[in-house]
């Protein structure tokens, strides 16, 4: 039997799953690539929250299937997550729960802007409810806040927030 080898450094390989499914339950499962009015002009977005930041080919009208979308989004997650190991050294060795959110909160940011917020400074010094809290207050997009977002980051089943909280 072959070993298998990861490229990425950030998730586990548990994490990077549940990151792709809490992804795609925010992100919903676009499988025809589109700009959302809610974005800034020019970003096209496919598979529930990959855009052309992270395939600079992506255009508009490209068709994928959901197959090919849940595998991109745990792979996504991962890139993201691997920025921001760069900032917090101890994330490969988090909860797969608490991995998957900050993932899923980094790939709604967009990579590396976890790293200078207090959110990375509370995670490097042990301070996990108050990193966990203070997800909650990125709820606006263009200086609106958006329900959504709200939503994304405290709803008690599948909010980033409460997974971040989690210890399993």
């Amino acid at each position: 039997m072959m070993a298998v080898t990861r490229k990425h450094v950030g998730l586990s390989a548990a994490g990077a799953v549940l990151a792709g499914v809490l992804v795609s339950h925010w992100e919903g499962m676009n499988l025809t690539a589109v700009h959302l009015p809610f974005d800034p002009p020019g970003v096209v977005t496919v598979c529930g929250g990959i855009t052309n930041y992270d395939w600079p080919w992506l255009k508009v009208g490209m068709k994928f299937t959901k197959e090919q979308c849940q595998e991109e989004l745990s792979h996504v997650a991962e890139r993201y997550a691997d920025k921001v190991v760069v900032c917090v050294p101890s994330l490969p060795t988090m909860p797969p729960h608490r991995q998957a959110a900050i993932a899923s909160f980094a790939v709604n940011l967009g990579p590396g802007k976890i790293c200078g917020t207090s959110i990375a400074r509370d995670l490097n010094a042990g301070r996990v409810k108050e990193a966990c809290d203070a997800m909650v207050k990125y709820v606006t997009a263009n200086g609106k806040f958006l329900q959504g977002l709200y939503n994304r980051r405290t709803d008690a089943m599948w909010g980033e927030r409460p997974w971040c909280l989690r210890e399993d």
